[in-house]
């Protein structure tokens, strides 16, 4: 795309925004203050990266700005930019913004109160790009301008390292410790394969330490992995597995499952099971289920692989008109 677009993310990481801004020929634009995580530190890390966000979209002059939601003061400080400082040309065009909503701005508890805020700034934008059905049902509702666009297969970086690699037979359970993820039952799980190397990834710190003295012996905390090392242990290992408590999620986990060809086990949750139909073992969240949903993937090894293989080009070909779409908004 010939117009000049930055993608804003008040987190540390975005597998989609560097997906999407890549797509876009754009830049992904990190603001967050990782010295400011402490609760009562959360409206000075805010204040922070709005004044971050407001100096770059002045150095960069953008004529696009997305913009990842949550947090809702992200789309709120680049609506208030492009409104009052947005004019660019000869003809003063006015920069536009395009909202990411992710699940949690439209259905998680503790953003529940953003909503009229999100809708108001929704209304203002471009477009919403929203990850499932419910929300674009709900910005249909707002009378806002709202597209469906799944996540596009990561350009991974190439492997670096052996993690991964330990165990005869070896899972990598996709995890950022969030609490709508079922980490308690992964652990029950894992006890009932002990001949099994779980690789659980995410930033243990954000578990309580009673979650965390669950953990079995062949349970190993990876940590918060990125670029060759995350790589690694997606090829190292013989599955994934990607759970859920949202019914209304479609994780990044699946497309990273499909870009290295791997197998999953996943959380039966409508969303992934109406997108995602081959290589994956769905289940519900249970550990006994878990556990045999696991042990199902790896019996079945070479078939589901063939399955996500196929399963790759077909989400690839339902994901270009939705693109194509995007891309003739913003111009």
């Amino acid at each position: 795309m010939n117009v000049k677009s930055v993608f804003i993310v008040w987190s540390s990481y975005s597998r989609r925004a560097e997906t999407i801004a890549a797509e876009l020929n754009g830049q992904v634009s990190y603001q967050y203050e990782v010295r400011l995580k402490g609760l009562w530190l959360i409206p000075l890390r805010y204040l922070v990266q709005g004044w971050k966000t407001w100096h770059f979209l002045e150095q960069e002059r953008p004529e696009v700005v997305l913009v990842q939601a949550p947090p809702i003061f992200a789309p709120l400080v680049v609506a208030i930019w492009c409104g009052l400082r947005g004019k660019h040309g000869p003809f003063g065009r006015r920069a536009c913004y395009v909202i990411d909503g992710h699940t949690g701005s439209f259905h998680h508890h503790h953003w529940r109160w953003s909503r009229p805020l999100l809708r108001l700034l929704s209304r203002g934008a471009a477009v919403t790009l929203v990850t499932n059905e419910a929300a674009l049902n709900i910005l249909q509702r707002w009378k806002a301008r709202g597209l469906f666009l799944v996540d596009g297969l990561p350009n991974l970086i190439p492997p670096t390292g052996c993690i991964g690699s330990e165990g005869e037979t070896r899972v990598a359970v996709i995890s950022t410790f969030s609490d709508n993820e079922p980490i308690e039952e992964v652990f029950a799980a894992a006890r009932l394969l002990p001949q099994v190397t779980f690789y659980l990834t995410g930033d243990p710190k954000r578990a309580p330490s009673s979650l965390l003295a669950q953990k079995p012996e062949n349970v190993t905390l990876t940590g918060f992995l990125r670029g060759g090392n995350y790589t690694a242990l997606l090829k190292n290992v013989h599955g994934l597995v990607i759970l859920t408590k949202e019914e209304n999620d479609l994780s990044c986990g699946a497309y990273e499952a499909l870009a290295m060809a791997k197998p999953a086990t996943a959380s039966d949750v409508p969303e992934m099971r109406r997108f995602f139909t081959r290589g994956f073992i769905y289940v519900i969240n249970t550990s006994e289920a878990i556990a045999a949903g696991i042990q199902q993937m790896l019996n079945e090894q070479a078939t589901l692989t063939t399955e996500v293989i196929a399963m790759r080009s077909i989400l690839e070909a339902r994901r270009q008109p939705q693109f194509e779409e995007l891309t003739a908004m913003l111009k």
